[in-house]
């Protein structure tokens, strides 16, 4: 199996990336294969804009980045999402 490790969290030392690294020592020790996607790191903007419209709306091809994200997703066969708890409703 392969995993991606997707982590949200601007502080490299936060429980959020040494969460990631376990489950990652976890998948190496059972003899599976992860790559880390670090969103802070690779400069992820969450932004919606008027190009991604275009795109969402087959009016416009998807950049090549998007489409890298896209290959980085389909080649996993199992995705783990890290990311600070707080994050996932309000009032965070």
């Amino acid at each position: 199996m392969h995993a991606l490790i997707v982590v949200a969290h601007h502080d490299p030392q936060s429980l959020t990336h040494s969460v990631a690294a376990e489950v990652g020592a976890g998948l190496s020790a059972s003899g599976h294969t992860f790559e880390i996607a670090d969103l802070a790191a690779e400069g992820f903007d969450p932004r919606y804009t008027v190009a991604d419209h275009r795109v969402h709306r087959t009016r416009a091809t998807p950049p090549a980045d998007v489409q890298a994200e896209q290959a980085r997703i389909d080649r996993a066969d199992a995705l783990v999402l890290a990311f600070p708890i707080y994050w996932w409703s309000m009032p965070a």
